[in-house]
């Protein structure tokens, strides 16, 4: 949580982000312990940020032999400068194409926002969880997120 915010704030009033690294527990709630940022090449604009991602699949690379695959990709984090914690349409979007890409390895990704900026701000977080209806409003129920600090 303390890198997160950090490359939050040093990038406010721009957006940033990163992938979520944990692992499944055994009663289906997802375990974040670390995360990755943005990498050297990532773009960051008001409304929008895009990773690095040779930077970021080889960090995710290196962490998941670390742990002898234990630990792999959950889901993504980013920000909303200056706006609230809450999934944007993209995001609800970005979030299906993740659970449908196979090679992501979670049918449920998660998805944290931190929204806010200047010291304070709130996290946010859901867990994809189906298509309902086709309707983007109701197709993401929250879901615990529980953040390990070692």
């Amino acid at each position: 949580m303390h890198l997160m915010l950090e490359l939050a704030s040093g990038r406010n009033p721009y957006e940033t982000g990163g992938m979520l690294i944990g692992y499944e527990a055994d009663n289906g709630d997802a375990v974040v312990t670390s995360l990755i940022g943005p990498g050297p090449r990532a773009k960051h604009t008001r409304f929008g940020f895009y990773p690095d991602p040779e930077y970021q699949q080889a960090e995710l690379e290196t962490h998941f032999h670390a742990t002898n695959g234990r630990e792999t990709y959950l889901g993504d984090w980013h920000t909303h400068p200056l706006s609230n914690s809450n999934l944007s349409r993209m995001d609800k979007k970005t979030l299906a194409r993740i659970a449908k890409t196979t090679t992501s390895g979670t049918k449920n990704p998660l998805m944290a926002i931190l929204g806010g900026g200047s010291g304070t701000w709130e996290l946010g977080a859901v867990r994809f969880l189906g298509v309902k209806r086709g309707l983007f409003f109701d197709d993401y129920r929250l879901r615990s997120l529980i953040v390990e600090t070692f």
